[in-house]
């Protein structure tokens, strides 16, 4: 079996990660944030040594977008420090697997993002993930980089947070103008461990497939939902960007380019389709 540290494995893709590590014969070793920070130096050291991996999974990040604006340190700490020293500490030998995000890029165009957009990150986030990106490229690691976007999966989420919303039997306002992919985190580990398999370097671009706004994902979220008997069919209404002002500014069309993904024999499924899926997770375990 191939052995894989995993850091920031409390979080949503972490969890993921480590649901479907042992149908993908991999050893998986599990390091919350709570036992690991990754801008720690010695710790990060200490972590490879004893675990020894073949891969680093480094799924640790500070991803709260908005409060990155007052707290740039913590952010650099977590999304810059943090991924060059996983990336020194794996020049020995470990491919490290480094998440990055859509937050790299201006969203100002209306294509498909490909792994070579020119980035231009809008805020505190998108530049200390992109600082990241650029650490790990210039270490000398053997490193793939691979970016997602707007992530559902175990714990707390924009789809968990619509539901909830949905269940006190509000009206919910929910922004059209900004297009992305949704992506479960269920489907972006195996995508990960395949792309791994197949020998991926540098960058790589997984998501699911098709393209939705906030307010697509949000109202099929509560139509989903309330099939499963997880809340009543609130009214979803969509409002423009600047109607919902925010500390940080999002890109508006930062949709990633799946081509690689797709030359690697790579396919993510549908995010409607991923959607339905977990959300028969949820009802299960809510009616468990």
């Amino acid at each position: 079996m191939s052995r894989w540290l995993v850091t920031g494995a409390a979080g949503q893709l972490g969890q993921s990660v480590l649901a479907l590590a042992a149908e993908y014969e991999i050893e998986a070793s599990a390091y919350p944030r709570a036992e690991l920070d990754i801008g720690d130096a010695a710790a990060v050291a200490r972590s490879i040594e004893e675990t020894r991996p073949d891969v680093v999974l480094n799924c640790a990040a500070y991803t709260k977008v908005d409060l990155c604006e007052a707290q740039p340190d913590e952010a650099a700490r977590a999304n810059e420090l943090g991924p060059r020293l996983l990336a020194e500490a794996c020049k020995a030998g470990p491919l490290l697997v480094h998440m990055s995000t859509d937050y790299i890029f201006d969203g100002e165009t209306s294509r498909p993002l490909l792994e070579d957009a020119p980035a231009n990150p809008l805020g505190v986030y998108g530049r200390s993930k992109l600082g990241g990106e650029e650490a790990v490229r210039a270490s000398g690691a053997n490193y793939l980089i691979v970016r997602s976007q707007w992530l559902f999966g175990p714990g707390p989420n924009f789809v968990r947070t619509i539901v909830d919303r949905a269940a006190e039997g509000q009206e919910l306002r929910v922004v059209e103008d900004q297009i992305g992919r949704p992506t479960w985190t269920r489907s972006l580990a195996a995508a990960i461990f395949q792309a791994v398999k197949r020998g991926a370097r540098q960058e790589l671009h997984l998501a699911c497939d098709g393209v939705a706004s906030w307010y697509d994902l949000a109202r099929e979220a509560v139509l989903g939902a309330a099939k499963r008997g997880l809340c009543p069919e609130v009214p979803v209404r969509p409002i423009p960007s600047r109607e919902m002002p925010r500390p940080a500014a999002r890109p508006a069309y930062a949709v990633l380019g799946l081509e690689r993904a797709r030359e690697l024999g790579i396919g993510l499924p549908h995010w409607r389709e991923a959607l339905s899926d977990y959300l028969d997770r949820e009802a299960a375990r809510d009616h468990a």
